[in-house]
């Protein structure tokens, strides 16, 4: 290259499509079909993966039936979140409530198997998501029931803040754009 020669790099459309999947080297998240229902719920239907939400019975297939076709009629879907490395769908996430107002959107109703609990693979799905979200909004919340303290720990430990406290029902918590670099 010549010297002072300017490099032209290709101009990138970037839209916001909160409907997007990601990936990571362990993980991957995609959107979800009526056909993944059974999958999803040998992982759903554990009772112990619901003990601390607020609808601690939602392992009844009943109950996670309507969590599902709730999930697929988001705007912005049901994302699968699934192990590459064993082939396995270990749970589901999404993104909801938009807000172009406040820049800001809400990421929740995940679970995932008990046989991650503990790991990072609660971080690694919030980290993919949030990157992507910094990318068209300032704020992200998480609406978490006020009982569930391992998903209160977890948004904490990736630089959640409360913004609302409430003892019964949902507490949200916060990321703010600026903030979350320091992860």
């Amino acid at each position: 290259m010549k010297k002072h020669q300017i490099l032209k790099l290709p101009k990138v459309n970037y839209c916001m499509n909160f409907k997007s999947e990601f990936e990571n080297n362990y993980l991957r998240l995609f959107q979800a079909q009526n056909s993944d229902f059974e999958k999803l719920y040998l992982v759903a239907k554990d009772p112990g993966v619901w003990e601390q939400h607020p609808e601690s019975d939602r392992w009844k297939r009943s109950k996670f039936s309507l969590f599902f076709k709730n999930g697929l009629a988001n705007e912005f879907g049901l994302l699968i979140v699934f192990d590459k490395r064993i082939n396995k769908f270990i749970g589901s996430t999404r993104f909801y409530g938009y807000d172009k107002n406040n820049s800001s959107i809400r990421v929740g109703f995940t679970f995932i198997s008990q046989d991650y609990w503990g790991t990072l693979v609660n971080f690694h799905i919030k980290k993919m998501m949030l990157d992507y979200a910094f990318n068209f909004v300032n704020n992200v919340f998480f609406d978490i029931g006020v009982n569930n303290i391992r998903s209160r720990k977890a948004v904490e430990k990736m630089g959640a803040r409360l913004f609302v406290d409430n003892p019964t029902g949902n507490v949200v918590y916060n990321i703010v754009k600026e903030n979350f670099n320091e992860v």
